[in-house]
C-alpha cells in the first residue's frame, strides 16, 4: 500500500518560489508537450482522468453514489479533509462516511451550493470528485462517538440559521479508502505503479488553470487534491480526486462591509515600487446582498491572468494545446447541462439559480474564445479515401463566422519538406473537406503531414493542426493529431 505523502507549507513555498524559479532560469529546454495524452490528441482514461459523454440524464443525476446521509449520524473525529471551509465528518445509518459543508451565517446556501453545482460541472468534465448531496439535518440527529470529537449542534447554529428546525448542509460522500496525502505538484508518486508521468507534465492537472478560471475555483495547488487507496492493501489502487469545491463560484471571494482594505500597497507593481508600497489601497467593493446565495462571481474573467496566488507548476506549465484541450470539454457542455448542474445546488431562490447560469455561461464564453485563438479549433471527423472531413470548433460554438475564415493547407514529410501543392480553402460552414492532392501522396512517400491553420479575417492562428498520415497504396492511414 503506497505511503502517507505530506509536503508542510515551508518546504512548498520554498520550492515555488525559490528552486524552481532558479531551475527554470538555467533550464534552457521549453516546456515540453503534455505526457499524458495519445496519439489522436486526447488524454485516455486513467485514475487521473475519465473522459464523459454526459447526456441530459447523466448530468441530472450525477455521478453514482449512496445517496443523501440516513440519520441517526455519529460525529467521527477524522477532519474534513475534501471541505475548504470549516467543516466535519459523520457516519450514517447505513456507516457511510460523509464530510459535511456548512452555510456562513450571512450567506445561506452559498457554499452549499457552490459546492454541489462545481462537483456536477467537474464530473462532467471528466474530473473525479465526491459525489454531493444538499440535505437536511436536525441538531438531535448526531450523537458524538467519542469526546474529542466537535460539537455538531453548535457548529450549526453558528451557520445559516435554521428553517422549520432544520439545518442545510452538503454532504460529500466519501468512498471506502485510505487517504495517502495530497497529489504533489510535481514528479510521480514512486509507490504508485500507474503514476508514470510527472504531474507537471500532465494534461490534467495543467487544465486544472482552466477549469479554475471558468469556475472562479480559489485556491488553486495540491491543497485542491486527494491522493485515496481504494481497495484492500496490496491488491487496490491509488485514485485522485478534486476538492476544496465549497471555494468555487465566488464563495471564497466574498467581500463584507466589515472587512479591512488589503495590507499591500494600491497601484501598479511599478507605482508601489516607487512609493515602496505605502500608497493607500482602498477597500474593495463589499459582496452584494440582495442575493446570498450568489458569492462573488463575476462574468468578466481574464483567463490569461487568472491563477493561484501561491505558484503550481502544472498551471505555469500549461500550453496552448492543453488550453485547448479543455476549452474543449467546457463547450461541450450546454446551457442546459449548465442548468441541470445548477440544480443539484438546490437554491431556494430563483434568482441565485438565473445570476448563476448567467455568468457560468459568460465566463464559458470567455474562456473557450481565449484558448480557441491559441491554435487552429479544427478536428477531424472521418477518413474516407484521400478525403479528410474537418469541423471548425469556433465556427460550430458560434465564436467565429464562416465569411471570415479560411485555412492554408500545406502538405510535408516526416522530415518537415514541403511537397504536392498548397491549398487557400474558403468554407461555408463548420464543416468542410480536404482532398489531399496525388502530387503529395506520390511525392510524400509512406508518411505524410496534413498541416492546416485558420486564418480569420487574414490574421493566421498561432498554431498549426497537424493530420499525421500513413501513406499505404492509395489510401492514408491516420497516425496521429497534434494542436
Amino acid at each position: 500500500m503506497p505511503a502517507f505523502r505530506w509536503v508542510p507549507e515551508s518546504v512548498y513555498l520554498s520550492e515555488a518560489y525559490l528552486h524552481r524559479p532558479i531551475r527554470g532560469t538555467l533550464d534552457v529546454e521549453p516546456i515540453s508537450p503534455a505526457g499524458d495524452v495519445n496519439s489522436m490528441d486526447e488524454v485516455p482514461s486513467s485514475s487521473w482522468f475519465t473522459p464523459r459523454a454526459v447526456d441530459m440524464g447523466a448530468m441530472a443525476r450525477g455521478v453514482d453514489g449512496p445517496g443523501p446521509p440516513r440519520p441517526p449520524f455519529t460525529v467521527l473525529s477524522e477532519d474534513a479533509r475534501a471541505v475548504a471551509s470549516s467543516g466535519f465528518s459523520m457516519s450514517d445509518a447505513r456507516g457511510q462516511r460523509y464530510e459535511i459543508v456548512i452555510d456562513p451565517v450571512d450567506r445561506p446556501e452559498m457554499r452549499t451550493g457552490a459546492v454541489a453545482v462545481a462537483a456536477r460541472l467537474v464530473w462532467a468534465l471528466g474530473l473525479d470528485t465526491p459525489p454531493v448531496y444538499v440535505a437536511l439535518v436536525r441538531p438531535e440527529d448526531f450523537w458524538r462517538s467519542e469526546a474529542g470529537t466537535p460539537d455538531v449542534p453548535a457548529m450549526l447554529r453558528a451557520g445559516a440559521p435554521v428553517v422549520l428546525g432544520s439545518y442545510r448542509v452538503a454532504a460529500l460522500a466519501m468512498r471506502p479508502s485510505a487517504w495517502i496525502g495530497y497529489a504533489s505538484e510535481s514528479s510521480t508518486r514512486g509507490d504508485d505503479p500507474n503514476d508514470a508521468v510527472a504531474h507537471e507534465d500532465r494534461r490534467s492537472l495543467r487544465s486544472l488553470k482552466v477549469f479554475a478560471s471558468w469556475m472562479a475555483l480559489a485556491g488553486l495547488g495540491s491543497s485542491k487534491t486527494m491522493d485515496r487507496y481504494v481497495g484492500a492493501p496490496g491488491e487496490g489502487h491509488v485514485v485522485h480526486i478534486l476538492i476544496g469545491l465549497d471555494d468555487a463560484l465566488g464563495a471564497d471571494e466574498v467581500v463584507r462591509v466589515t472587512d479591512l482594505p488589503p495590507g499591500e500597497g494600491g497601484g501598479s507593481p511599478l507605482y508601489r515600487l516607487i512609493t515602496l508600497g505605502l500608497a493607500p489601497n482602498p477597500a474593495p467593493r463589499p459582496t452584494q446582498i440582495e442575493i446570498p446565495a450568489l458569492g462573488q462571481f463575476e462574468p468578466d474573467v481574464d483567463p490569461r491572468a487568472f491563477g493561484p496566488s501561491v505558484p503550481y507548476e502544472p498551471a505555469d506549465r500549461l500550453t496552448p494545446s492543453d488550453g485547448y484541450w479543455a476549452a474543449k470539454r467546457i463547450a461541450a457542455l450546454s446551457s442546459a447541462h449548465i442548468a441541470l448542474a445548477i440544480e443539484a445546488g438546490k437554491f431556494s431562490d430563483r434568482r441565485a439559480r438565473q445570476g448563476m447560469q448567467t455568468v457560468l455561461e459568460a465566463r464559458r464564453e470567455r474562456v473557450i474564445r481565449h484558448w480557441f485563438e491559441r491554435v487552429t479549433p479544427v478536428e477531424l471527423t472521418k477518413i474516407d479515401g484521400v478525403r479528410l472531413e474537418l469541423r471548425d470548433q469556433a465556427i460550430r460554438y458560434g465564436l467565429e463566422r464562416a465569411e471570415t475564415t479560411d485555412y492554408y493547407v500545406d502538405f510535408l514529410t516526416d522530415g518537415g519538406k514541403g511537397v504536392g501543392e498548397k491549398l487557400d480553402i474558403h468554407p461555408r460552414g463548420d464543416e468542410w473537406q480536404v482532398d489531399v492532392p496525388e502530387s503529395a501522396l506520390s511525392a510524400a512517400g509512406d508518411y505524410l503531414v496534413v498541416r492546416i491553420i485558420a486564418r480569420r479575417n487574414h490574421r493566421r492562428a498561432p498554431r498549426a493542426f497537424a493530420i499525421h498520415l500513413r501513406v499505404t497504396g492509395d489510401k492514408p492511414k491516420l497516425v496521429g493529431l497534434r494542436h
